[in-house]
């Protein structure tokens, strides 16, 4: 199964894990709730520390909040890390809700179609309702 680490601005990660455990039970995942004053060399410590531990050779994918964020920034640096290493790694932005739960109920699927699955499942998940 491919392993899933959160990262995103505190409290999201933890936030969105909470979410997932409520709907679907106990389920495998890491978390990193990157606080205001993070710094990034031990933020990209942990995050790697999540990644190898979340592999069980499926690869890992790595859900993110926001493009261009420190929290999107450094999981990068920590994917390219871990694909310099020989792991299967790739990062999915965006995070919410649909996704997350689309990404676990799905993570037995290969690492290269858990992306786009996770996409679908995050964009089919908004909707513009009017009364």
């Amino acid at each position: 199964m491919v392993g899933v680490v959160l990262v995103a601005h505190a409290p999201l990660a933890a936030a969105l894990a909470a979410c997932a455990r409520h709907v679907l039970g106990e389920v495998n995942l890491a978390c990193v709730d990157v606080e205001a004053d993070a710094q990034p060399e031990a933020l990209l410590q942990e995050i790697l520390q999540h990644i190898v531990a979340q592999d069980g050779g499926e690869g890992v994918i790595l859900l993110v909040d926001l493009v261009g964020a420190t929290p999107f920034n450094v999981a990068l640096r920590a994917a390219q890390a871990a694909v310099e290493t020989g792991r299967s790694c790739e990062i999915l932005a965006g995070v919410n809700v649909p996704m997350l739960l689309r990404i676990l109920n799905y993570r037995a699927r290969p690492l290269s179609e858990l992306a786009e699955c996770g996409a679908a499942g995050a964009t089919h998940g908004v909707a513009v309702f009017k009364p």
